[in-house]
């Protein structure tokens, strides 16, 4: 067994004056020794830029947790459409922010930086308790959420699910999980049976943006997924990529003999959703569909009458 020690220094009291900042600067010397070659020493200097995203990440650690105290993460809703009528099959939950300015933060630009400043576990639990409300509130709605590869790992996540489904008993057949290549490919049994255990209670799962990392088609074979999402850049390549065609027309194939359903995602052109149909993707997401919008927005009509507030196929 070949071993090696990559190691992370600081000169104490010249760029330490405190133990606890000689031990997180201790770390980032640490994590850069890594990332340039492991077996390396790296002695933690001063960086202007460096400190400079430091603050920024301190405030942006500070905005985010003062959202989540003040009720300001909220939700979008994307539909998925089905093949013929074009109605919608489910809703996606998207998270959004409000900001104290009236602006709103939009996914890609929380979930990053959630995931990079350790906040991501405590967004999720969040989101999945607007999720959990809005079904308890809607009967026939369906919807679905993404988690995030550290909020498979979080004992936490999967313990409020449990409690919430019991607080909420019928959201369970109505909610879709989504789950990421990363947590499929490094899936441990643990997990695997976690997986298992949702789809017992009555969970959809699905497996989000196919096609991106490393995950094979024989990963369908021992993953426990009703679904699969293609990535957009696969179904805005059919125009003229072969490959993309014939990727996406043998993955429909496999997955129509394993009982899963094709999510083509990201149509946006009249174009693009007959060739993903004609691929073999029975569920469709994207602008030409629908943009994702707040809950008022899809919901105003149909709080005025009997109808659910989230409308499904």
């Amino acid at each position: 067994m070949a071993v090696t020690a990559s190691i992370g220094a600081v000169s104490a009291l010249r760029h330490a004056r405190t133990a606890e900042e000689a031990m997180s600067r201790t770390q980032e010397a640490l994590d850069l020794a890594k990332a340039r070659r492991r077996g390396s020493l790296m002695a933690w200097r001063p960086n202007v830029e460096r400190e400079a995203q430091r603050r920024v990440n301190i405030r942006v650690t500070d905005e985010i947790v003062t959202a989540l105290n003040e009720r300001r993460i909220v939700m979008a809703y994307e539909p998925v459409v089905t093949t013929v009528t074009r109605e919608p099959a489910f809703h996606e939950c998207l998270v959004r922010m409000r900001q104290e300015d009236g602006g709103c933060l939009l996914s890609p630009d929380i979930v990053p930086v959630a995931e990079k400043l350790g906040l991501i576990r405590l967004v999720d639990h969040r989101v999945l308790e607007l999720v959990v409300t809005e079904l308890a509130a809607s009967p026939q709605a369906r919807l679905s959420l993404n988690i995030s590869p550290d909020t498979t790992m979080d004992p936490d996540w999967w313990a409020s699910i449990e409690s919430l489904l019991r607080a909420h008993p019928g959201v369970a057949e109505r909610l879709i999980v989504e789950i990421t290549e990363t947590v499929a490919t490094a899936a441990t049994p643990e997990i695997l049976g976690r997986l298992e255990a949702l789809r017992g209670l009555g969970f959809h799962i699905a497996l989000d943006d196919f096609g991106t990392g490393h995950c094979g088609f024989n990963y369908l074979k021992t993953l426990p997924v009703d679904s699969v999402k293609i990535d957009r850049s696969y179904v805005s390549s059919l125009i003229n990529d072969r490959v993309a065609q014939i990727f996406v027309s043998a993955l429909a194939q496999i997955a129509s003999i394993q009982d899963i359903t094709i999510v083509a995602e990201g149509v946006e052109t009249e174009e693009e959703f007959a060739l993903a149909k004609a691929a073999g993707c029975r569920r469709f997401q994207g602008y030409l569909f629908g943009r994702p919008v707040p809950l008022e927005e899809i919901g105003a009509s149909a709080r005025a009458s009997s109808v659910p507030r989230l409308l499904t196929a």
